[in-house]
């Protein structure tokens, strides 16, 4: 299983060079929360050193260099003000002058960075208009030094404080604008220059558009920041996450996925909405909506666009699935398993897997893909087994073969079943819902947990893995561990940190949706 959805960045005179997002801490700003760095180092697999900072709240061009020879060097250019660094940002107060430079000295009162002419200027900035976006105005700023918070305190001292910029001044927004568009600098006699793509609120025409539309733009600009989305037409990834309230979309190959969360049905704001996306990003559009606990999980899909079909074919990291719009709430791939299933298939090889409360198999066909000696499938939806048998087929596996258990069953029964029969498994996968019904009755999770968790330790041989995943909104990770905790009185185990969630999802310091954890069995 190979991994398709990649995050971008520059190498270029032992520097890397990334477009950062917004929201993004240029390094790790306390205990178990990743910065830009330390994600960069874990997918490149190597040291970096930083050089420069933005604030989380700024995007666009960082620099980190990959030795601290180089570090040394790039920090000595910064010191001596031999970097060029142009900024962009929006306000939505006039200027009486064109262009300008401003000095001040900056430094830091009571957890807050000031500026004030009183003392000697230690921090200098030049800016210039660069054009009205409606009823905005886009600047220029270059920072010939590099204090904190400087362009921010620079533009509030001159009355053009930035659009989102609540600390110093600016008026209310969806976000800061502030965007570091270039840096440009000479090193060991190689002239470097990176340059971003320009922020959704610096191009012509889109601050007409509808708040909303904005933060789509920009959760669509993020994921083209990070992975180059565009050019992943058949691949299955989140497009808009938490940025708005309102709905989630997912991409499926050539189809987008709506979950709605409104009460009522989509406005005509709404559905012209959608039908721009589907015009922009080439592609057919369904609208679910997401209905309360109780009411028909098979309501009809509220909306469609273009020449839709009830089933196709998209895939996740290479992998092919099928998916289905007229099963369910979701069409049978859940996008936040992607870093999960990617950890199975890396663990899945010669082991004998089961897999629980299985959906459409996505767990187990990776793991069959990946060399596993038997994978166990159980659901107990009859249905879902064979969609998961029709993923199996889709990827040159034989579901009827004799590694593959399939297995119309409620998953604790299962267990209980397999406990009595001694047999054991080198890694689950446990991925329940919060709540369900079978014939059996009411599985809940909050009540359930122990029971589940205990029989499937008992299944669990020894230096065994176990994958316990949850979307249950009442617990965070923190109430995750401590249930865990209770467990240790009956079994040795230790716990893992499960994959971090893909960067279409949450940020690192965001507690994600869906809370995951790793058991090894002493």
């Amino acid at each position: 299983m190979t991994r398709t959805i990649k995050l971008r960045y520059t190498e270029t005179a032992g520097c890397i060079f990334i477009d950062k997002i917004a929201g993004l801490n240029t390094h790790t700003p306390e205990h178990g929360q990743r910065g830009c760095v330390e994600i960069y180092e874990e997918v490149l697999d190597r040291k970096l050193f930083v050089v420069h900072r933005l604030d989380k709240a700024t995007s666009g061009a960082l620099c980190f260099a990959t030795s601290s020879e180089i570090a040394a060097e790039v920090s000595r250019l910064f010191e001596q003000h031999l970097v060029k660094k142009r900024y962009l940002f929006l306000t939505d107060k006039p200027a009486g002058a064109l262009e300008f430079t401003y000095q001040s000295h900056i430094e830091k009162e009571k957890n807050k960075f000031v500026s004030t002419k009183d003392k000697d200027p230690n921090s200098k900035t030049t800016f210039k208009w660069i054009k009205a976006l409606g009823r905005f105005q886009l600047w220029e700023a270059i920072p010939h030094t590099g204090k904190p918070h400087q362009i921010r305190l620079h533009a509030e001292a001159k009355g053009i404080p930035i659009l989102g910029d609540s600390e110093h001044g600016g008026s209310h927004f969806y976000r800061l604008c502030l965007h570091s568009h270039s840096l440009e600098f000479t090193l060991r006699g190689e002239h470097v220059h990176f340059e971003t793509d320009l922020p959704v609120w610096a191009k012509d025409g889109e601050l007409n558009e509808h708040e909303e539309d904005l933060v789509l733009g920009e959760a669509l600009q993020r994921r083209e920041r990070l992975f180059k989305f565009s050019e992943l037409k058949d691949e299955s990834l989140r497009l808009a996450h938490r940025e708005l309230d309102t709905y989630r979309i997912d991409q499926y190959g050539e189809y987008l996925w709506v979950y709605w969360y409104k009460e009522e049905d989509p406005s005509v704001p709404d559905l012209l909405r959608f039908e721009k996306l589907s015009k922009k990003l080439k592609k057919k559009v369904l609208v679910r909506k997401m209905l309360n606990r109780g009411d028909d999980p098979n309501a009809e899909l509220l909306w469609t666009i273009g020449q839709t079909q009830t089933s196709w074919i998209a895939k996740e990291n290479g992998v092919k699935y099928e998916l289905r719009s007229d099963t369910g709430l979701s069409p049978g791939l859940f996008l936040d398993q992607r870093e999960n299933r990617l950890w199975v298939s890396e663990h899945a090889q010669d082991r004998r897997v089961l897999n629980l409360f299985s959906y459409t198999s996505g767990f187990s066909v990776v793991s069959a893909m990946a060399g596993a000696q038997e994978v166990c499938t159980v659901d107990v939806s009859s249905n879902f087994l064979d969609w998961s048998k029709r993923n199996f087929t889709l990827n040159g596996l034989d579901p009827e073969h004799e590694k593959y258990e399939f297995w119309n069953s409620d998953c604790i029964l299962f267990l209980k079943g397999t406990v009595r029969r001694k047999r054991k498994f080198g890694l689950i996968v446990c991925d329940p819902p919060s709540f369900g019904r079978s014939k059996n009755g009411v599985f809940s999770i909050s009540k359930n947990f122990d029971e589940l968790l205990i029989n499937a330790m008992y299944c669990l041989e020894k230096n065994g893995l176990l994958l316990f995943c949850t979307n249950y909104e009442k617990w965070n990770s923190g109430d995750l561990h401590l249930r865990l905790e209770k467990l240790k009185r009956e079994f040795s185990f230790k716990i893992l940190p499960a994959p971090s969630q893909g960067m279409d999802f949450e940020l690192p310091d965001q507690e994600p949706l869906m809370k995951s954890i790793i058991l090894r069995k002493n």
